[in-house]
Order: structure tokens, then C-alpha cells, then sequence
């Protein structure tokens, strides 16, 4: 699953390229993930962050708004052990920072691309929050007090898992709900990695929702 105009450098981050889109019957969950994917594409603004759960770090933060015509900014940022990624966009320009390198964009170039509410960004859309019930082998719901988890194995036979390094053996999703709020969702992938096992989990949240007052561009532009 590529994200036009980001460069996801995570190796957490499969790029999914999921075989037969078409709809598929809801497995355990569903709705409350559905539920949760629409309330997000309705934001108006927030702030994603994937939090390495080894580390505790910050890995990627992506930051959105949408301005009273319903034209997006956002900026990224993102690395990984070998990369590192900066992108800032407000309908207009874009500066992007890869890997210390820095260019500049402006609306009527070739590569350049424009969001709004209308043409949304796919970080700002429902598919950030992964849900393939063609694609998943295995879903259990518990519940543990007020909280509900949600748990969907992905069957990789069905999915062209690609990571930064190495090769995935398993795929896993976790959400955490209480009521029809998500609190946050994991995304674990098990990796072979020179031969041997390892091991990549992010906890994804969604903050400041309906609150980011403006979308600062991360990059010195002193560099471009």
C-alpha cells in the first residue's frame, strides 16, 4: 500500500499491496474499526504518532490541517536505522528532506501534489488505519475492563509484504477501544533479518484531534 508523497522509511511500515480490494465480508472487529476509520477521515486536523514500543521513540509523526477552503498542509517526519525523511506541504509548495538532501516544489510543477478534503492525503484518510478483512487469517476480540482488543493476524499468502531490510514472516494489527473511541493500534511485523528473527512493533496514535492550531514545516530550508 504506497502513500503517495511520503516516503514511509519504517521497517515496521510494509508496503501492502493486497490482493483483491473488492469487499470482503467484516471479520471480529470490523465494525468498531470501520466506525473508527470514517471518525478519523472527518478530522478537520491531528497528530499521528508511531512510537517504536522497544525504544519508546518517536519514529514517524505525521501533522495535518485542513484551512477554511479545504486545502491540506501537513508535514512528516520519519526515519529508520538507515534513513531519514522530512516533508512539509501546504497546498501551494512542498520542501522535502531526504536523507539530509532538500527540494522545493511549487503548485504547477510535474512531481508536485496538491490535498484537500475533497483529494485527501492517504495519511489523512481511513487507510491509516489498516483494515483488510480479505486478508486477515485469524481475529479475536477481549475484553479487559472498560477496554476492548481487537486482534487481526494477516494471512501473508495474501499480502506482498516489502520492508526496508530482510523479509516478513508474520504481520499482526492490535486496536484498543473503550466504546467506539480508539485509544491507539499496533502494527507488529515479524522479520527475517540475515537469518535471523527479529522483531518490529509501533503503537500508533492519533492526537490532537480537531486542535492543531497550525502546520509548522520541519525542514532548515536553509539547506534547499
Amino acid at each position: 500500500m504506497k502513500r503517495k508523497g511520503l516516503l514511509i522509511l519504517l521497517l515496521l511500515t510494509i508496503l501492502f499491496c493486497f490482493v483483491g480490494c473488492m469487499e470482503a465480508p467484516d471479520v471480529e472487529g470490523g465494525d468498531k474499526i470501520k466506525k473508527a476509520r470514517e471518525a478519523y477521515a472527518s478530522l478537520d486536523s491531528a497528530r499521528v504518532v508511531m512510537t517504536n514500543t522497544e525504544t519508546g521513540e518517536c519514529e514517524q509523526e505525521f501533522i495535518f490541517k485542513y484551512d477554511e477552503k479545504g486545502m491540506l498542509s501537513y508535514s512528516y517526519v520519519g526515519k529508520s536505522e538507515k534513513s531519514s525523511y522530512k516533508q512539509f506541504n501546504n497546498g501551494y509548495e512542498s520542501y522535502t528532506e531526504e536523507n539530509g538532501k532538500v527540494t522545493h516544489l511549487v503548485r504547477g510543477d510535474n512531481d508536485f501534489a496538491a490535498y484537500s478534503k475533497d483529494a485527501k492525503h492517504p495519511q489523512a484518510d481511513m487507510g491509516l488505519i489498516i483494515y483488510q478483512p480479505a486478508s486477515v487469517k485469524e481475529a479475536s476480540v477481549t475484553e479487559d475492563g472498560d477496554t476492548t482488543h481487537i486482534h487481526h493476524d494477516y494471512d501473508l499468502d495474501k499480502i506482498k509484504p516489502e520492508l526496508e531490510e530482510g523479509e516478513a514472516t508474520a504481520f499482526y494489527a492490535d486496536y484498543y477501544f473503550k466504546g467506539d473511541e480508539l485509544l491507539y493500534f499496533t502494527e507488529t511485523t515479524e522479520a527475517k533479518v540475515d537469518g535471523e528473527g527479529k522483531t518490529y512493533a509501533y503503537k500508533i496514535e492519533i492526537k490532537d484531534k480537531n486542535s492543531v492550531e497550525r502546520v509548522e514545516n520541519p525542514i532548515d530550508i536553509s539547506k534547499e
